[in-house]
């Protein structure tokens, strides 16, 4: 009689833990800075795609298709079409015969550039944090002026094309991860974020395994509510679907904890973000900037 033999699960990398606890917050401050600039996210991610291409070849950008947009953010077809319409008529994008652009006036504006900066600053804190656990060796190369310029220079703009890169790559593996739905995604990365606030960024961030539950505080829906600027009936709603699929539990009035078994369930989520922070990092070696 035969049987079925079980494969071994194939060890995880050690820095897959605490690489994932540090690029955390940069993920979701940086999608904060970008879903400034439109309240839909959907088309936040359009908007967040163009800036990508026109940054990574400037001078030389080519507008992007809809199709083309599609593929890049693993939305289907016609979802994509109907935010960028919105976006032409809102003047946000301008479209020609062989694609969408971003307009000229979003590209020069003051709010852009400041949006930019912080996506600028949110990716050197994180590169700090990576050096802290010692996944990184990266430096600024010099400390930001206190009145920075508009222009950001050529390993500012290297970062930060970079960055953009890694974020949208990141929200797509999030939506894949809660079945389509990006928010539930995002509300359950600000609730693991908040559990474990007061240990990133300290000696115990750089531990190679799961945290236990012991070390996760609660975090309440009003908390979550206002960090990630969403409206309270929307997290709400979202926390319940995590509750009821069990990758959250409530403590009592104490709020939400994202609990230990949850990540051993999502191994494959886990390393993927680690393939993202260190492609991240190889983009930037790649630029010539040591990391």
């Amino acid at each position: 009689m035969s049987r079925t033999i079980a494969r071994p699960r194939a060890a995880l990398h050690r820095d897959v833990y605490p690489v994932g606890r540090v690029s955390t917050e940069f993920f979701l401050r940086s999608f904060e800075v970008i879903g400034g600039l439109h309240r839909d996210v959907v088309s936040c991610l359009v908007i967040a795609t163009l800036w990508h291409a026109a940054l990574a070849g400037p001078g030389t950008a080519r507008p992007l298709g809809v199709r083309e947009l599609s593929r890049r953010l693993d939305l289907p077809f016609e979802t994509v079409r109907r935010h960028v319409r919105k976006l032409v008529r809102g003047h946000t994008c301008l479209e020609q015969s062989d694609g969408i652009l971003l307009a000229p006036a979003v590209q020069r504006s003051a709010r852009a550039g400041a949006m930019l900066r912080k996506i600028y600053l949110h990716a050197v804190r994180m590169l700090g944090e990576l050096r802290r656990i010692d996944v990184a060796s990266y430096r600024p190369r010099r400390a930001s002026p206190p009145s920075p310029p508009r222009r950001l220079d050529r390993e500012q703009t290297v970062v930060v094309v970079a960055a953009i890169g890694v974020l949208l790559a990141a929200m797509k593996v999030l939506r894949r991860s809660f079945g389509g739905d990006l928010m539930t995604g995002l509300v359950f990365t600000a609730i693991r974020a908040a559990n474990v606030k007061h240990i990133t960024n300290t000696a115990p961030a750089a531990h190679r395994g799961i945290l236990p539950d012991t070390d996760r505080l609660p975090v309440s829906v009003l908390a979550i509510s206002d960090s990630m600027r969403v409206p309270y009936e929307t997290v709400r709603r979202h926390a319940g679907i995590l509750v009821k699929q069990g990758k959250c539990v409530r403590v009592g009035r104490r709020g939400l904890v994202a609990p230990g078994r949850t990540f051993h369930r999502m191994t494959i989520e886990a390393t993927a973000v680690r393939q993202l922070v260190m492609g991240f990092l190889g983009e930037l070696r790649a630029a010539g900037i040591k990391t």
